[in-house]
């Protein structure tokens, strides 16, 4: 995979209107699990069916005419369940999508084998990557998420996907990252940068992803989280890049996105403990969109707001893009300094603030891996 094709994507940080560039889309509410700190909860207790897959593919067809995306993510629920997950990821994957991003429990077992052999050989110029949620240590990462031995089945599912991909050719291979997924709630806060560094020790992930409880929930009491242990969490998972344990996902301009990641965790934390005096203009809605399972449009996770249903425009996302309805919600996002602590939307506030680059870049030269 070649840096060149991403410097066509920072000129949009340059400009206000244009394309969206990171699209989350929910492809189904449907999942095995009720985890206790899930903010979808109503979603999945209903098994909301998610768009079909010609509707995805029309999706899709409207971001390609609007402009190349960068990066999908498939939320659910469990992602897995849908049977014909590599058809959706191909609908973005034959049209220049350059990453696609699917978080999963990992107990899904088969079907996640079969979907990922099959998107790594149908779209080859995809960097895949899947991360495994843990919770904590196998007693709490259970309790959390209400399945007794949950986490032994994770760690064995990740040890799978591991297998399978030391069997796939060089040109499959070196496209699939496999990751955790850890989130910080009351219930783990204690127990949970040092279970990080037994998982990374134990099942050597390419990468850890880190997010802090958010939102609503099942259980609301694992929302109140202190945020001197988040810090540790972040604080712990950068020894682990530092020395070596954690190499990061192998991808072009990975020294960035390390050094993102880090000014990242450093603003959601700000923005948790109410301190708006280093603001960053959200790009929600902007650069960034978020599909549910029932064609709402909204521009994050988090606000509540929508640009409007792509069931009333045939799920052509160009036309709700471009209307009215769109351009002053942005602007209410502008005006109001919206800003949350969804890691997803502060990501690309790093990356795609201007003013940011020059820090970014001394830190991705001095940045493992």
């Amino acid at each position: 995979m070649n840096a060149f094709r991403y410097l066509p994507f920072a000129l949009r940080a340059l400009r206000k209107s244009g394309p969206p560039l990171h699209l989350t889309l929910f492809v189904t509410g449907r999942c095995n699990l009720r985890c206790r700190h899930c903010f979808h909860f109503k979603e999945v207790a209903a098994g909301a069916p998610g768009p079909s897959a010609a509707q995805v593919d029309r999706l899709a067809a409207s971001c390609a005419r609007l402009g190349p995306l960068l990066w999908v993510s498939f939320g659910g629920g469990e992602p897995f369940l849908r049977r014909d997950l590599s058809e959706l990821a191909r609908s973005f994957g034959s049209r220049g999508l350059r990453h696609l991003a699917i978080p999963t429990n990992g107990l899904v077992e088969e079907r996640q084998h079969d979907a990922i052999a099959q998107i790594l050989r149908e779209n080859p110029q995809l960097y895949l990557s899947v991360a495994i949620s843990f919770d904590g240590p196998p007693a709490i990462h259970d309790a959390i998420r209400q399945i007794r031995g949950g986490h032994a089945r994770s760690m064995a599912s990740l040890r799978a996907l591991q297998a399978q991909r030391a069997e796939l050719p060089e040109d499959q291979r070196s496209r699939l990252g496999l990751g955790l997924l850890l989130t910080l709630t009351r219930e783990n806060q204690d127990e949970l940068a040092a279970h990080m560094e037994e998982l990374a020790r134990e099942l050597r992930p390419d990468n850890i992803t880190l997010n802090l409880a958010r939102g609503t929930a099942l259980d609301p009491s694992l929302l109140s989280v202190d945020l001197g242990r988040y810090r540790e969490l972040v604080a712990a998972k950068q020894r682990l890049i530092e020395s070596g344990v954690l190499p990061y996902f192998d991808f072009p301009l990975a020294r960035l996105a390390v050094a993102r990641d880090r000014a990242m965790y450093a603003h959601v934390e700000r923005t948790a403990r109410g301190d708006r005096s280093a603001h960053l203009p959200c790009t929600a809605g902007r650069l960034s969109a978020v599909v549910f399972e029932n064609g709402s449009l909204q521009p994050c996770e988090i606000l509540g707001r929508e640009l409007g249903n792509l069931n009333d425009v045939d799920w052509d996302l160009e036309r709700l893009w471009n209307a009215p309805a769109a351009g002053e919600l942005r602007e209410h996002i502008e005006r109001t300094r919206c800003a949350c602590t969804w890691e997803c939307a502060q990501a690309d506030n790093v990356l795609f603030n201007p003013r940011a680059w020059g820090s970014l870049t001394r830190a991705a030269l001095g940045a493992q891996p």
